[in-house]
């Protein structure tokens, strides 16, 4: 019994250990588990299932429809008839009361019938398969902008961390320099404004760091939302800021050919005009006749007790075959109107198509522009960083030397961070900036 409990509580801590280790995820990744798990692909998926059985609905329209029914009845009173007297051997112009029927009476029957002709039915499974072209359109633009939103998220989560780090190296400088400052106080080589100075950077420092923690946390458990994951899920980033910059920082990128039909936004309003179409072809549909089938078979039983299981009792059957036809004659003009209505929605949809042409036109052409904008404001702000870095490194040795004060130093070190700040900004605005232009290119993998 010992050796079966230890077992269980090894296989415990096993599991245990395998919830809790990390998820390890490149962007790429990221973007995959977001497109197995995430809720508005799930969504999307249901309406595309959804509209599948939509189409099945209407399908079954045309097959055989089956149904039976039965209908049992207890007469408190049997219904009395009047008849001419004299039938029974009365007086001529004289009644008689009799009364028809029995006091139980139950009817079984089945009716089958079979659609032969009706021109709604065909337009209206082509219109239904038609729909579900349009919700797998929209499933893909959900899943393109999951992608582009996963990115984001996924970005985030870096800049943050590296801003964090910065902190962190930052922290740790000043703090070595507020050791040294303090040691040169105590031998009488700068004053307690100088100590003070180096003082109040670190606490600003530890301030901005603490914010940039809560902000990293934020970051991190919207980036698991958007997969569709457990936020408190840890999570390891195997991408890197660098490389990342690296991929999107090419000038190549603005030369790229756009693939404007086969974009999302126009797939879903191209197919907005199919269906438009689809609803013309409906409504004229309904000027012509339809035609079916139907058979119905009944069998009655009537009754003065309740024997209906009794076999020797007489069952009376009723069956019936035809066809029915429904010939459109005259409808004070509805289906004209109808037609003439679905009409102006056809126009509407190829307007709307033609809107967004033109808007994907324009997008491209301003997502080229805020592209090249963000590579050459980073390019700049990669310059300026390095520029600020030599020119602390450079004050920290003359304020070693004693050739600069503390206030000297602590411009550099304001500017260092600041540019730091800036080029962090920079590479998430190039980030941004790279994805909005794919998905205006519509590239199949941003």
């Amino acid at each position: 019994m010992k050796k079966i409990a230890a077992m269980l509580l090894l296989f415990g801590s096993v599991c245990a250990s395998a919830v809790a280790q990390p998820l390890e995820l490149s962007l790429n990744e990221a973007i995959q588990l977001a497109l197995d798990s995430g809720y508005a692909v799930r969504d999307a998926g249901y309406d595309v299932e959804m509209k599948k059985k939509e189409v099945y609905e209407v399908m079954a329209n045309g097959f055989p429809q089956i149904n039976g029914d039965v209908q049992f009845q207890k007469f408190l009173d049997i219904p009395t008839q009047l008849i001419p007297a004299e039938f029974l051997g009365g007086d001529q112009g004289e009644f008689a009361e009799v009364q028809f029927g029995t006091e139980y009476n139950l009817t079984a029957g089945i009716t089958a019938s079979q659609l032969l002709f009706d021109g709604t039915y065909f337009v209206g499974l082509q219109a239904a398969k038609t729909v579900v072209d349009l919700s797998e359109a929209a499933q893909s633009k959900t899943k393109y902008e999951l992608k582009l939103s996963v990115a984001q998220a996924y970005h985030s989560v870096l800049m943050a961390e590296e801003n964090l780090r910065i902190l962190d190296d930052n922290i740790a400088t000043v703090a070595d320099l507020l050791e040294e400052t303090r040691a040169l106080f105590d031998e009488g080589m700068n004053e307690q404004q100088d100590v003070d100075q180096v003082e109040l950077n670190l606490n600003q420092l530890v301030i901005a760091r603490d914010n940039a923690e809560r902000f990293v946390t934020i970051a991190r458990q919207s980036l698991n939302f958007s997969m569709g994951i457990d936020i408190r899920r840890e999570v390891v980033l195997t991408d890197d800021i660098d490389k990342l910059v690296s991929i999107s920082s090419d000038e190549a990128y603005l030369a790229r050919e756009p693939q404007i039909t086969s974009h999302p936004d126009y797939v879903l309003a191209e197919t907005n005009v199919a269906i438009g179409e689809l609803q013309i072809k409906g409504k004229k549909a309904k000027y012509y006749p339809s035609l079916s089938l139907f058979f119905d078979h009944r069998q009655a039983a009537q009754r003065n007790q309740m024997n209906f299981l009794d076999s020797d009792e007489m069952w009376y059957p009723t069956s019936v075959l035809g066809l029915s036809l429904t010939v459109p004659i005259w409808s004070s003009f509805q289906r004209k109107a109808e037609v003439e209505r679905a009409r102006i929605g056809l126009e509407q949809s190829k307007l709307r198509l033609e809107q967004v042409e033109a808007g994907l036109r324009m997008n491209i052409e301003r997502a080229r522009s805020e592209y090249a904008n963000a590579l050459e404001t980073w390019q700049n702000r990669k310059r300026s960083l390095e520029l600020a870095e030599r020119i602390d490194r450079t004050t920290k040795i003359k304020y070693a030397e004693g050739i600069v004060g503390s206030f000297e130093l602590n411009v550099s070190q304001q500017q260092l961070l600041n540019e730091q700040s800036q080029y962090i900004g920079s590479a998430l605005e190039l980030l941004d900036a790279k994805r909005d232009l794919d998905y205006a290119l519509n590239i199949p993998n941003p």
